[in-house]
């Protein structure tokens, strides 16, 4: 029954089940189960092979299934179990095989587990299983496969693991573990073929002389402190070895020859983020494909021949220099090789124009070097590429249009160079799988052609510090991966997917640098869950199109240093999960629309340097923002200290609805109090100097009248008191 959809039936498949005594074997391997429920009994007790993986269970493991007496295997693999195992004491003496990986069991390992004495594998990786291995583990002599990785157990690696004499695979990587390992923990581990325990807290302490007792195919010990900087001499005697895995373990030294004639059977070697020196040796020639990583040491010299059958290879982030040509122009034959990445070293001259040699390419990574030139045209004859990364170098020209055919690119990076022209119309129409495409800080000139609304998955544009103009496409709005909310609590997001011949590619290595509130900042983990649209420093007019503010996944907004006009859309609320907003430095003017206090992600905004006038909104976002996020403008209300209301008010009172004047109109307004007080105060004294008449009749006004007036009103007020 396995494969078939059974999610009609998934409250009452167990029932009908239940009433099968004689049932040996259950296999309903993704049948898309959504409940596993509670029995009070158990009538099919002679099952023997319980094989229920790949559903969607999201509940607890129920009882009844560690009762099965009779149970050989145990498959719950990859069914959303959630919380602890079954408590109580449970016998499965006959059990050979469990499998419960891929869950989210958040608890300890049962103390029964170590009770099921015949069991050969046991699988309980990928959970939230926490505590420590107890010393009982030694019960299971029988066992050959161990898989603790990827939960947050801890603790040391107990010596009774090495009790385990037919253990061939233990694998307890991305775990909590700390402590020492001395050989003392292998010495009985002589059937030991696959040693994985990366990322862990682990040391490493052997005798130099140690020879190990056991022929590993697959060695992993990635972020171990390997005690020495040196290749560990005991590798010698790994003639067999297929993977290794020393990545983060503070080697320093130079690569020994030895080492990369250990084995012709190598496929996959990973010393990354090391401090290795010297130049790479000449890598020999390999039974299958090779999988390199030598990424961020300190590696000098030329990038190595081509002469090995290389599947992956990544040199990036060292000091590697000199012509890349020489290298790359004579493969060992057909070549199969679908990553390449060789950024952020000091690599010069042009790009090579021999990529026609590997046709298989997804990834090329050339960013971050002293590269020159035009991009080839035989860069074109890759089909299949995926990821184009050419960012920071000096490569000059036009876009070649040969690159219309890679009708497959998800990401093109080319920032930071000096390619001239217009943006070619045909990105837009033959790149529709674009998610990436970033052109910043080069001389593109012209308009931003309308084809580019065709890539509707575009999620990331940047476009800034070149020549563009023009008004911003209304169609911009066709974006609608940048309308959509992603996985960090928006709607989900597609990924880059990129296969290789049915190998997948994890996206998440991809990487770019994005100019985001006001900082540049290198996005990689999370780089396909960013949404950002970047124009700004260019030649941009006109209005901003109301269009943008319907992309509400919208996370990155910058269209500063234009010539905008116009004034904000009253809609840009409704952009909910904006984070970053930068309209300054242009010629936008009227109010900041009440709308933008919706903004309630903000947490960078920049409105300074235009003609905006009025109150600054009330809103949380826009009251906490600096004082510097507004300045150049004709703005009152916090955070600025220039009060729109009140004893502060520096508004006329005939102004209505309390709007300040702008520095030009109090201007005028101060200097006509101060004439007229000046016309005022000389319309009196003049006349006094100019005409006796008038100066005697002002006098006796004084002297004789008011004098007068003056003495008898005191007088008056003296009668009155007495009174």
């Amino acid at each position: 029954m396995s494969w078939v959809n059974l999610s009609k039936a998934s409250d009452h498949w167990l029932h009908a089940i239940n009433k099968l005594p004689s049932l040996l074997e259950l296999h309903l391997i993704d049948c898309e189960l959504g409940h596993i429920h509670p029995l009070s009994y158990t009538n099919f007790t002679s099952l023997s092979i319980l094989d229920i993986p790949a559903n969607n269970f999201n509940s607890i493991i129920p009882n009844w299934v560690f009762s099965l007496s009779s149970l050989v295997q145990l498959d719950l693999l990859d069914s959303q179990f959630i919380g602890s195992f079954p408590n109580g004491s449970f016998s499965l003496t006959s059990l050979t095989s469990l499998d419960v990986s891929g869950n989210s069991l958040s608890c300890t390992i049962p103390s029964y587990f170590y009770g099921f004495s015949n069991l050969e594998k046991l699988l309980l990786g990928g959970n939230k299983l926490h505590g420590v291995v107890s010393n009982s583990i030694r019960n299971l002599t029988s066992l050959v496969y161990l898989d603790l990785r990827s939960n947050k157990l801890n603790g040391s690696l107990l010596k009774s693991v090495g009790s385990l004499s037919n253990l061939q695979s233990l694998d307890i990587s991305n775990n909590l573990f700390q402590g020492v390992v001395s050989e003392v923990l292998f010495a009985n581990l002589t059937n030991l073929r696959y040693l994985i325990a990366s990322k862990n807290s682990l040391s490493l302490r052997v005798n130099p002389d140690w020879i190990p007792p056991f022929h590993l195919e697959v060695l992993e010990l990635g972020s171990w402190n390997l005690g020495s900087p040196q290749f560990p001499t005991w590798l010698k005697s790994q003639k067999g070895i297929r993977e290794i895995d020393l990545s983060n373990t503070g080697i320093s030294k130079a690569i020994p020859r030895w080492f990369l004639n250990l084995s012709t059977n190598f496929e996959y070697i990973n010393l990354c983020e090391n401090q290795i020196s010297g130049e790479i040796p000449s890598i020999p020639f390999t039974d299958t494909d090779l999988t390199i990583h030598l990424c961020s040491n300190k590696f000098k010299g030329p990038i190595p021949s081509m002469s090995f059958r290389a599947f992956r290879l990544d040199l990036s982030n060292n000091s590697l220099s000199g012509d890349i040509s020489e290298s790359l122009c004579h493969p060992a034959g057909d070549s199969r090789l679908s990553i390449l990445r060789l950024g952020r070293n000091l690599l010069s001259g042009n790009i090579p124009d021999c990529w026609m040699y590997y046709p298989s390419l997804k990834v090329i990574d050339l960013s971050n070097n002293n590269l020159t030139g035009a991009i080839p045209n035989s860069m074109g004859s890759l089909h299949g590429l995926n990821s184009l990364h050419l960012h920071n170098n000096s490569l000059s020209g036009e876009l070649p249009s040969s690159l219309q055919n890679c009708t497959e690119l998800g990401i093109l990076d080319i920032g930071l160079n000096k390619f001239v022209g217009s943006i070619p119309n045909w990105i837009g129409i033959s790149l529709p799988n674009l998610m990436i495409l970033i052109i910043r800080s080069n001389k593109f000139n012209d308009h931003i052609p309308m084809e580019l609304c065709r890539i509707t998955g575009l999620q990331i544009f940047d476009a800034a510090n070149n020549n563009l103009s023009g008004n911003i496409p209304r169609c911009f709005n066709n974006f609608s991966q940048m309308a959509t909310k992603n996985k960090l609590g928006r709607e989900s997001i597609s990924y880059v997917n990129l296969y290789f011949e049915g190998e997948s590619y994890d996206s998440s290595l991809e990487s770019a640098i994005l100019v985001t509130k006001g900082r540049e900042d290198r996005y990689d983990t999370i780089l396909l869950l960013v949404t950002s649209l970047d124009l700004s420093n260019n030649c941009l007019s006109g209005e901003i199109p109301k269009q943008l503010t319907s992309l509400r996944g919208l996370w990155s907004l910058n269209l500063s240093g234009n010539h905008l006009r116009g004034s904000i859309p009253d809609q840009i609320g409704n952009m909910a999960w904006l984070e970053t907003l930068d309209l300054s430095r242009n010629k936008l003017s009227g109010n900041i629309p009440t709308s933008i206090s919706n903004l309630t992600f903000l947490n960078h905004l920049n409105l300074s340097y235009n003609n905006l006038s009025g109150e600054i909104p009330l809103g949380t976002q826009l009251q906490t923002s600096d004082n510097s996020s507004f300045i150049g403008n004709q703005l009152c209300g916090p955070p600025l200290t220039k009060s729109c209301h009140g004893k502060n008010n520096t508004t006329h009172k005939g102004i209505e609805h309390g709007e300040g004047l702008n520095d030009e109109e109090e201007y005028w307004f101060h200097l006509g109090i101060a004439m007229g007080f000046v016309v005022g105060f000389l319309g009196i004294i003049v006349p006094l100097l100019v005409c006796r008449i008038w100066r005697r009749g002002y006098y006796w006004f004084w002297e004789d009248y008011m004098l007068f007036k003056i003495v008898g009103w005191f007088i008056d007020f003296k009668n009155i008191l007495r009174i």
